[in-house]
C-alpha cells in the first residue's frame, strides 16, 4: 500500500472537487503529475465527491456519457437532469451554517453557471479555483501518455478513491477539524475538500500541512 507520508512526489488523478487527502498531496510542494491519458472509471472521485449534511455522508455526481472507450479527458458531461443545481442546492444545504460559507460559494456557482462540455475542463476549473482559495502553490504538470509512473514518484491514482479510503484510513488517523456536524455525526475524515473549505477557511491550509507532516 502506497503512504501518504512519504516525501516522493506523487502521480494522480485529476477529480471532482477532491477529497481532503488528494489536497494534502497535492499541496505537499513536490512536484505531482496528474493522469491525463486514463479511460474514464465508474464510481471514482473523477465524477463525485463526498459532502457531510445533516443526515450523514451525501456523494455529490457528474453525470456523464459512460462510454469506457474513450478517454478521460474526452467523456462528455450529462445534461439531461439539472445536477448543477442539485449540486448547489446539496451544498446550501449541507454548509449554509458553516463560517466560511458565504466568503467561498459565489465561487463555485459561477462555475456551476457553465455548461462545461466535458468533464475535464470542469475538474480542471475546479481545481484552479480551489488552488486559489486554499492559498497554496502547487507545482503539477499532465502525464503525456497512459503509463507507469515515473522513477521515484509514488503512484496514488488509486489509493485515494473512494473503494480504498477504508484501507487508508485504517492506517492514517487524519487531522481532525471543525465539522458544523460533528455533534450529531462525530468527525469524518477524507471528505471533499469543500467540507474543509467552508467549515475553515484559511486555516484550511494549515490543515494540510499538518497532514502532510504525520508518518505512519
Amino acid at each position: 500500500m502506497q503512504t501518504l507520508s512519504s516525501n516522493n512526489p506523487k502521480l494522480l488523478n485529476l477529480p471532482y472537487c477532491g477529497s481532503v487527502w488528494h489536497w494534502a498531496q497535492l499541496s505537499n510542494g513536490k512536484p505531482t503529475l496528474i493522469e491525463a491519458h486514463g479511460h474514464y472509471q465508474r464510481r471514482t472521485h473523477r465524477t463525485r465527491t463526498t459532502i457531510m449534511t445533516a443526515n450523514g455522508e451525501v456523494n455529490l455526481s457528474v453525470p456523464v456519457e459512460s462510454d469506457y472507450s474513450k478517454p478521460y479527458t474526452d467523456v462528455l458531461i450529462n445534461y439531461d437532469t439539472p445536477w448543477q443545481q442539485q449540486h448547489l442546492r446539496a451544498l446550501k444545504a449541507a454548509y449554509n451554517t458553516t463560517p466560511f460559507f458565504e466568503f467561498y460559494i459565489d465561487d463555485f456557482e459561477a462555475i456551476y453557471k457553465i455548461n462545461h462540455s466535458r468533464i475535464w475542463n470542469l475538474n480542471i476549473d475546479l481545481m484552479n479555483l480551489i488552488t486559489r482559495l486554499l492559498r497554496v502553490e502547487i507545482d503539477c504538470s499532465f502525464t503525456s501518455s497512459f503509463a507507469p509512473p515515473p522513477h521515484g514518484f509514488d503512484d496514488l491514482r488509486i489509493a485515494i478513491e473512494p473503494k480504498f479510503l477504508n484501507n487508508l484510513s485504517a492506517h492514517r488517523k487524519p487531522v481532525e477539524y471543525y465539522q458544523v456536524f460533528a455533534q450529531r455525526h462525530g468527525f469524518v475524515g477524507g471528505l471533499s475538500i469543500l467540507d474543509l473549505l467552508f467549515n475553515m477557511g484559511p486555516e484550511s491550509k494549515l490543515i494540510l500541512l499538518q497532514m502532510n507532516n504525520l508518518r505512519n
